[in-house]
């Protein structure tokens, strides 16, 4: 597995502070954006800007169906419109496979050069067509497919983790949601997935461990960390 740091994303809205997350060591930022206080283009990248004096790598993730984790509805027009401003500011992008945006983002970020996460959640339970949701989401020429799926048992746990673990040559990002799927934080990534989540205030999504937790137990389990 890569170092343990550099393996850890971060997810961040508009509300924690710059001097809470400059000395973390974390190799992404998410960038919730749909999560800030305001759904304005002009305010997201003004928000990006204040990110980027981090120096760290940002991802951009802008979820408007609640199928995909949104917590509220906009339109793809509206998504369209804040993904044109901010993609040139950051280094990558999160587009659902389901969304009819996904070819025209994957485009637009390769003449940005900028990496792309093509992504797939499943909020009701695992799904038993792994490879073909794989299949899929490596045709649509992305950098890494990401899966996260609800684990109703311990069970669906080890499948995604399995699936993972077959899967580990190729630019894997999987995690097991809800309360059963939290052990999926730190195994994963030893199976292969590329990050794993965390938050500083609130979680963005039901499993997600705090960062100083997951920090804490990856310290024990993995001795490529400092």
């Amino acid at each position: 597995m890569p170092n343990t740091d550099s393996c850890i994303a971060l997810v961040i809205t508009d509300k924690e502070t710059n001097a809470q997350i400059k000395n973390l060591g974390v190799g992404l930022l998410e960038l919730r954006a749909d999560l800030f206080k305001k759904l304005d283009a002009a305010y997201i990248v003004a928000q990006i800007r204040r990110r980027r004096l981090l120096g760290k790598p940002l991802l951009l993730t802008l979820r408007n169906q609640k199928k995909e984790g949104a917590l509220n509805e906009f339109s793809d027009r509206l998504k369209m419109e804040i993904i044109e401003e901010a993609l040139p500011l950051v280094d990558a992008v999160d587009i659902e496979l389901s969304s009819p945006l996904l070819k025209q983002v994957v485009a637009m970020a390769r003449k940005l050069k900028k990496k792309v996460i093509v992504s797939s959640h499943y909020l009701q339970g695992t799904p038993k067509n792994l490879e073909s949701i794989l299949k899929k989401s490596l045709k649509a020429k992305g950098d890494f497919v990401k899966i996260a799926a609800k684990a109703g048992s311990f069970d669906d746990v080890m499948a995604l983790l399995a699936f993972t673990r077959r899967h580990r040559k190729l630019n894997m990002i999987t995690m097991s949601l809800g309360r059963k799927g939290a052990l999926s934080r730190v195994l994963f990534p030893a199976a292969g997935s590329r990050y794993t989540y965390t938050f500083l205030n609130k979680p963005a999504a039901e499993g997600q461990i705090d960062f100083p937790t997951l920090k804490s137990h990856l310290k024990v389990y993995y001795s490529s960390i400092e």
